[in-house]
């Protein structure tokens, strides 16, 4: 009996986290190992749509677990994820912040532009006593920061073999040519000091601790040299709504630019 509850006390289970990570890893590992009918161009296509999907199922969780506001940043190269972050001060005194400031933090992940609030903050405020001032955790409001330390929501690039096509809240931000379109540019400040970090820029498309997303549609095709039949081209697609649905569809048939946002509906009944 002694080495029974020795053996009990030793066993361990795994935290929701690791389960997490785990279940993120097998789902991209199923994506790219699983075989799949078609040329190389259309497998490659659906592979990176799945390998994406997988991962966006795991930043909602997280923002829903951690209480925290994710986004990702995307565009025809590639994506990353992003998180919104505190940046407050360290001091002699940390004092613990009022729940206030989770209100601040989802009101601006729902700007797009990427001024920090610092009006609610109390940075300066000093306590007197025996003549020693403590100073107050200063904060310049919270920032979106890239998140480095989860392998499975690492920075990634498109393969050239494919091509991709976003719309948000219903506009298709490719829809023109790529030498017109450039909305991710970073925008340069020529009074910005050389030494400072780079400011991210706010996500086009974000995922809220409540369960809550703005409304994207995500395109991925293969290019025209790649397509199974270039007479009659498919891509594949994933939905999102403001309610936090998220819908996987595809192969669907059309062109990646144009109908994107086109109603599918009668064509995946008939499919089922």
């Amino acid at each position: 009996m002694p080495n029974n509850r020795l053996f009990l006390s030793v066993a361990k289970g795994f935290s929701l986290m690791e389960i997490l990570v785990a279940m993120a890893i097998i789902s991209l590992l199923v994506a790219v190992a699983v075989p799949r009918f078609g040329n190389q161009g259309d497998k490659i296509a659906r592979e990176e749509i799945n390998r994406l999907l997988a991962a966006i199922h795991m930043v909602r969780d997280l923002a829903v677990i951690e209480d925290k506001e994710y986004g990702i940043d995307i565009d025809e190269k590639g994506y990353r994820f992003l998180v919104l972050q505190d940046t407050d001060l360290p001091s002699t005194n940390q004092q613990s912040q009022g729940k206030g400031e989770k209100g601040t933090q989802r009101s601006q992940a729902n700007k797009t532009s990427s001024s920090s609030r610092g009006s609610g903050t109390r940075g300066g405020e000093t306590k007197g006593g025996d003549g020693n001032q403590s100073q107050v955790p200063v904060s310049q409001g919270p920032i979106w920061a890239t998140i480095e330390d989860n392998p499975a929501l690492a920075e990634h690039e498109f393969p050239e073999e494919v091509e991709v096509n976003i719309a948000i809240d219903g506009d298709n931000l490719f829809a023109e040519s790529e030498d017109d379109v450039q909305i991710f540019e970073k925008q340069i400040d020529i009074f910005e000091d050389g030494e400072e970090e780079e400011q991210i820029e706010p996500p086009k498309i974000y995922f809220l601790s409540t369960g809550e997303q703005n409304q994207f549609t995500i395109g991925v095709a293969s290019i025209e040299d790649y397509q199974d039949n270039k007479n009659e081209p498919v891509f594949f697609r994933i939905k999102g709504e403001l309610t936090g649905v998220l819908e996987y569809q595809g192969p669907l048939p059309g062109d990646l630019f144009t109908d994107i946002l086109r109603d599918y509906a009668d064509y995946l009944e008939q499919d089922e």
